[in-house]
């Protein structure tokens, strides 16, 4: 069946590709509610971890049953950030119009970029750990806080893999198109890393290796 077959190598690596593009519409099209935007970057990072950087198969089913099995704590999650997100943005846009007006503005503005960091790094945190582990909303929104605090470094590239991708995706809206896949990529490359530990300790007898891959 040469490269038609679908144990070939390079069927296997166009697969993957394709991917990449096919999954991030899915992510779109899932999160345009708004309000399921949790459930839907869930999916979309378990996807990746298992399909992309793994070797399972059928990523369009996968996703859509991890969807469906993390909508309800991943949509309270989502009412829960979406007013905090909301404030902070509100916030950034008044500190830059100060920042236009004097030099004390435009520091107060570059100083809480840098305080952005960590809520952006916590939020990055919140729905690859629902799609991994069994959470309800409180639980998570504590045990992502301890995670970004304790590996304050790694929060950080996660934040600013996050923020390159918006900056990335406001100059063209072609990029937005594969930027969700890319960014659940990179950040699983950091979280499955920190995840780890937690997975083995959890399934002693079937150790999970998904970050070796």
């Amino acid at each position: 069946m040469g490269i038609f077959n679908p144990e070939n190598g390079i069927y296997r690596y166009t697969e993957k590709m394709a991917d990449f593009l096919i999954l991030s519409v899915f992510w779109l099209v899932c999160s345009l509610p708004i309000l399921t935007i949790g459930p839907a970057t869930a999916a979309l990072y378990h996807t990746v971890v298992h399909c992309i950087r793994g070797n399972e198969r059928n990523s369009w089913a996968m996703f859509f049953l991890t969807f469906r099995s993390n909508l309800k704590v991943g949509v309270l999650t989502t009412l829960v950030i979406l007013p905090i997100g909301v404030v902070l943005v509100f916030l950034q846009g008044l500190l830059y119009q100060a920042g236009v007006v004097d030099n004390v503005g435009y520091t107060l503005y570059y100083a809480y970029l840098v305080f952005l960091l960590l809520p952006i790094g916590v939020g990055c945190y919140l729905f690859p750990v629902l799609s991994r582990f069994t959470f309800q909303v409180s639980g998570l929104l504590v045990t992502c806080c301890k995670l970004a605090i304790a590996n304050l470094p790694h929060t950080v590239l996660l934040a600013l893999i996050f923020s390159a991708a918006v900056i990335a995706g406001s100059f063209s809206l072609i990029f937005i198109f594969l930027l969700p896949t890319v960014v659940a990529f990179f950040h699983s490359l950091i979280l499955e890393r920190i995840f780890k530990p937690y997975m083995d300790a959890q399934n002693p007898a079937e150790p999970d290796d998904e970050a070796d891959h």
